[in-house]
């Protein structure tokens, strides 16, 4: 993250700025209702050292915690956080022992007051991660992608004696270390795990530019990240213990674009698991996300299909190439107001955006003569089950391709209510060992 940038008027009220900082330092919390049926408990975390701030900030329910925000700007009893990559910014004011303000987050925005925290949550148990001292053996590891000359780093986990599959793991969207944390589960941490006490050897790794892996995140795509995924799998061909082992993909969520790509591209690859992967462009998945969620979060028919109708014409527009200048217009035209339009904007014109509501998968699953598995949870709401694995049936040869959609599991494959993404963090189990040992069996038969 960018180093915490500090604003403070004139160095003569130095004065004032103890007695401020003596009001605004501590942990603060809200509920912000996101809607008619739901509210979301925040907590914020501010901090002065020599006179300058830093704040950090959780979210209990997601299990997400010191998530730092890279704006803080604290000024005449004034407030602005901002979390730039997620669009969230939270701006108020100290009155009467509360910071009473407003939280904005993309299109979204409400008032949000917070209050002084008495007591911290405890944080909910994790029970599948992984021992101190687990019985297979781990190395720490580096690799080079040839094409662009950056390092990738991650560690490998292996059984003891004879390794005759190896599983590269590929992680979904947004920057992730080899452990893919998300609301509390370090998902790939006890992912490669449970796939390694049952027999196999798994590589992960950090996405470029992340952790201790070289390169630019930001300016890369799904078929860039294509790249790094067959630097990984030369490399496995490479090593010592590895290199006659049967070398594959298993990649969660965009993983399973990125796998498809890949996979297309490099011989050495023998087999491919899309773990909820993608079966339709990037474009439908995104509507129907957004529709999915919507409505299981209580918006009204009428309001969705409003929604709806925009969000058709948003990615109808990127699909298009449309430009900012065109983006603006359409987005004015459906009734976003200029601060709307410039977070939207934010988040829509990137490379990585672009490209990724452009590809269809259809076009690399087809290409594919490799044996290949497609799971889905039923309660996934970020890429459907029934959509994306009609997708997959139609692009995959029949002969190579095996799926299964697992009734009650939500996109991270645990057990779920509604599947929506605000039970993540709630759940204490991290993985299905069902679908652990489902991909183990369905590998080793091969």
């Amino acid at each position: 993250m960018q180093t915490v940038k500090i604003i403070i008027a004139v160095i003569l009220v130095q004065l004032s700025f103890t007695t401020w900082a003596q009001g605004v330092v501590g942990d603060w919390q809200g509920d912000m209702q996101v809607n008619d049926a739901l509210s979301m408990k925040l907590v914020f975390h501010i901090k002065a050292i020599d006179g300058k701030y830093s704040a950090s900030f959780d979210v209990p329910a997601q299990h997400q915690y010191d998530m730092p925000f890279d704006v803080v700007e604290i000024n005449d009893k004034r407030v602005l956080l901002k979390f730039t990559k997620a669009g969230i910014e939270y701006s108020g004011e100290l009155i009467d022992k509360q910071i009473k303000g407003s939280y904005r987050q993309a299109s979204f925005s409400t008032d949000f007051n917070l209050s002084p925290v008495l007591e911290v949550a405890p944080k909910v148990q994790r029970p599948q991660e992984p021992k101190a001292k687990p019985s297979y053996q781990i190395e720490q590891v580096s690799f080079l992608n040839i094409e662009t000359g950056h390092k990738l780093s991650g560690t490998i986990t292996s059984p003891k004696g004879k390794i005759s599959h190896t599983v590269i793991l590929l992680s979904g969207s947004g920057p992730s270390t080899r452990d893919s944390v998300a609301f509390g589960h370090r998902i790939f941490a006890v992912l490669s795990d449970l796939l390694t006490k049952q027999g196999l050897a798994v590589l992960r790794f950090d996405d470029r530019g992340v952790g201790e892996s070289e390169g630019d995140y930001k300016s890369a795509t799904s078929l860039d990240f294509a790249t790094d995924a067959n630097a990984a799998v030369n490399f496995v061909k490479q090593h010592q213990r590895l290199q006659h082992s049967l070398v594959g993909f298993a990649g969660h969520s965009e993983g399973g674009l990125i796998g498809a790509v890949a996979a297309t591209q490099n011989k050495q690859v023998d087999y491919f698991v899309s773990l909820a992967g993608p079966g339709t462009s990037g474009e439908q998945i995104l509507i129907d996300q957004s529709y999915k969620i919507q409505k299981l979060m209580g918006m009204d028919e009428k309001a969705l299909a409003e929604s709806d109708k925009s969000q058709r014409a948003i990615m109808q527009a990127i699909s298009n190439d449309a430009n900012i200048e065109q983006l603006t217009k359409i987005m004015a035209k459906l009734g976003l107001n200029e601060q709307q339009i410039k977070q939207q904007l934010g988040q829509l014109n990137t490379d990585w955006f672009r490209t990724f509501v452009k590809t269809d998968p259809k076009e690399y699953l087809s290409q594919l003569t490799i044996p290949v598995l497609a799971l889905n949870g039923s309660l996934d709401v970020q890429i459907l089950a029934k959509q994306n694995i009609a997708g997959i049936n139609e692009s995959v040869d029949a002969q190579y391709l095996t799926t299964k959609v697992y009734s009650g599991l939500n996109h991270l494959f645990q057990p779920a209510t509604t599947g929506l993404p605000t039970e993540y963090g709630q759940i204490e189990m991290t993985f299905s060992p069902e679908v652990v040992t489902d991909v183990a069996t369905w590998i080793k038969a091969l």
